[in-house]
């Protein structure tokens, strides 16, 4: 059975009765109807003065035979935003595999005698970002509605995961405790060698090593006006230390900057409203290795192992070519189709970023960069037209990034006839229900019958003193209320805006066109 019709059936059953009503028993006339009513729709979303001015390029196809349900514009490369993760994400199902994890190690160097490692500890960073923190019981991994890693965060409230920042730590720290070692005469080292730190993408570094998601979460309680808030660092930890210059004051604005100073020194800055309540706002670490480092030394003398070494750095020139066969401790990372999963509901940049330094060194290479030519071969293999998509990072983060509507298409079409595509079709939003659809379509019939993934790129335009709205996206599958299931994509490129309300409005007319898609596709 081709995995387009697996998806449908997973869908629902009758709507490929419906299927089958729509391409052989419907009249000339009802498809001429179902356009003209799908054309007005689009045609009032495209002449809004918001978006008038600005470029499309709009292309749906019938996921079963190609044809053409609606186009304009298709060969149009445009910036893409976020959907280009879709490029980065099938591209790992293709060559990993959904199955595929990676698994954290720890290794002893030295003789371990009577519990004591004489020696040093080294954990081997493998490329887990999650690495506990959003671990649950049945092997799924939790995202919140604005995930404290999201693309947009700092556009509205955050919230935090239920998981515990240093569940990954605290997991290997205790297998080092069950195999009896009280204490490590060495230091702790953390091994990042798995490839290159990646540096030049804009979305932050991105290393091997990963402790909550390498983020500082900072959760504020506004005071009375005039006195500082309230703050808690997650995770909390002993190295870490807090400057509060923030303070109170009237109202419910919230302008807060937290700023990783080095060296575990947090710097918390700015303006909190009395009535704001509760905020969250997250700092990226500068140093994941030293971060790391730090918080299992933490971890593991909770555990009652104590580490007798005072180097202030780590030790990385004492690592070695290879390790024995079997490490004092390991941890596996949920499958790549799970961590797929949370990379496309909450757009999580830095973990397409991470995807892509796995994918080069499956390919052999210690360079991020390289996994972006992997990318491309892959896409293009299962039906993206050469020329339609120009790849500058992972995520979709740099504003060179061209992708045209007909090269989404052409992949997303192409990955529905593999063993891996039903996984990525589930990865992605859903309108009305989770992710960056969870608004559209909520609560109507469009409710649940389109699978997505959305991009945004928003940037200040001092010379207006406004916003420059680059681009809004939205590229998946839908089934349409002919029961039809199409492939789908709409970019929109070039207009302002003067408030992130009127950015949240902007997007959401832009949606309108996925949804008249939906409705008369």
């Amino acid at each position: 059975m081709p995995a387009h019709t697996r998806l449908s059936v997973r869908i629902s059953t009758a709507l490929l009765a419906a299927t089958a009503l729509v391409l052989s028993g419907c009249t000339t006339a009802g498809n001429a109807e179902g356009k003209e009513a799908l054309q007005a729709e689009i045609n009032e979303v495209t002449s809004d003065p918001r978006l008038a001015a600005g470029t499309w390029s709009i292309l749906a196809i019938d996921a079963s035979n190609g044809d053409i349900v609606y186009e304009s514009n298709p060969d149009a490369p445009l910036v893409p935003g976020s959907i280009a993760k879709t490029f980065t994400t099938g591209t790992a199902l293709a060559q990993l595999g959904p199955d595929s994890r990676v698994t954290t190690t720890v290794q002893g160097l030295g003789e371990l005698t009577a519990g004591v490692l004489n020696g040093d500890l080294v954990l081997v960073g493998a490329g887990d970002f999650s690495f506990g923190l959003r671990e649950q019981s049945d092997g799924s991994l939790e995202y919140t509605g604005f995930d404290h890693n999201e693309a947009n965060t700092g556009l509205l409230p955050v919230q935090l995961t239920s998981g515990d920042p240093l569940g990954g730590l605290k997991d290997l720290a205790r297998q080092l405790q069950q195999a009896g070692i009280t204490q490590v005469t060495g230091d702790v080292i953390v091994d990042n060698r798995l490839f290159e730190a990646q540096t030049s993408w804009p979305d932050g570094r991105i290393d091997s090593i990963w402790v909550n998601e390498n983020t500082f979460d900072v959760v504020l309680t506004p005071g009375t006006p005039g006195q500082p808030p309230a703050v808690e660092v997650r995770p909390a930890l002993k190295g870490v230390t807090v400057q509060n210059d923030a303070s109170t004051v009237a109202g419910s604005e919230v302008e807060i900057d937290v700023t990783d100073q080095g060296g575990g020194r947090l710097l918390v800055s700015g303006q909190i409203g009395a009535e704001a309540g509760q905020t969250i706002r997250m700092a990226q670490v500068s140093d994941p290795v030293g971060f790391a480092r730090m918080a299992f030394t933490e971890v593991l003398a909770e555990t009652g192992i104590t580490v007798d070494g005072a180097a202030e750095t780590n030790p990385a020139e004492r690592l070695p070519a290879q390790y024995p066969e079997s490490p004092l401790a390991a941890r596996e990372s949920a499958t790549l189709a799970e961590r797929v999963r949370v990379i496309q509901k909450i757009s999580f940049n830095r973990g397409a970023d991470l995807t892509a330094c796995l994918i080069a060194v499956r390919a052999g290479s210690t360079e991020c960069q390289d996994g972006l030519p992997v990318i491309l071969d892959t896409i293009e293999g299962l039906g993206t037209p050469p020329g339609s998509v120009y790849l500058f990072d992972a995520a979709g983060s740099i504003d060179y990034d061209r992708i045209s509507a007909a090269g989404q298409v052409g992949f997303l079409r192409g990955a529905l006839d593999t063993d891996w595509g039903q996984y990525l079709y589930d990865a992605m939003p859903i309108s009305g229900v989770d992710g960056s659809l969870a608004s559209l379509g909520k609560g109507t019939a469009s409710e649940g019958m389109i699978h997505a993934k959305t991009g945004s790129r928003l940037v200040g335009y001092p010379a207006r003193n406004t916003l420059f709205y680059a681009a809004q996206a939205y590229s998946g599958y839908l089934t349409a209320a002919s029961g039809r299931e199409l492939v789908f994509t709409v970019i929109f490129n070039s207009t302002t805006a003067d408030s992130i309300d009127e950015v949240l409005e902007t997007g959401a007319r832009i949606g309108d066109v996925a949804l008249a898609l939906q409705q008369h596709g």
